[in-house]
């Protein structure tokens, strides 16, 4: 599934982050994002990027490289551009909600699955250069929330958030 365009706000009445991307299949896919699975997808996404460039880079390189590029996607990216809805919704009309995510990296393309709360899961597999723009998109976001999730390069060898399913209650 190639991802064309993603969309996402903040609704401060759910006080959840609305996602949304669709693809060149011409489908559209709709989340909501709790504060906890946006702090994920930050750290997890920058703990993988800087884990790859430790590959061919000492460790405090690579965190200013990751840093770096970040930054710059960061300065270049605009987000006027408007979202163009797609007529296929696989999952329905209604955003759903992410309880869970696996994050990994195979190459240098980053693997998202979605653990939803029906028990479907999405996968994507991002480039880099998606990816960074997911990032820069989800940092944008939970600045207008104001959930101070952000990623600092200090917590790049924190450990990663549990992203398990929460246990069903019964």
């Amino acid at each position: 599934m190639g991802i064309k365009q993603f969309n996402g706000e903040w609704v401060s009445q759910e006080d959840r982050v609305l996602f949304r991307f669709n693809t060149h299949e011409n489908q559209e896919f709709s989340f909501w994002l709790t504060r906890r699975m946006v702090q994920a997808l930050l750290q997890g996404s920058q703990q993988l990027s800087v884990h790859h460039l430790q590959k061919t880079h000492a460790p405090h390189v690579a965190q200013a490289v990751q840093a770096f590029q970040q930054q710059t996607v960061a300065q270049q990216v605009t987000f006027r551009d408007g979202y163009e809805a797609a007529a296929d919704k696989p999952l329905g009309e209604h955003a759903l909600l992410v309880v869970g995510l696996v994050m990994n990296q195979h190459d240098d393309h980053t693997h998202i699955e979605f653990q939803l709360l029906t028990g479907q899961r999405v996968n994507l597999n991002l480039p880099p250069t998606v990816l960074q723009l997911l990032v820069t998109l989800l940092h944008k976001l939970q600045d207008n929330a104001a959930w101070g999730v952000g990623v600092a390069a200090a917590d790049v060898g924190a450990p990663a958030p549990d992203l398990a399913l929460p246990p069903k209650l019964h």
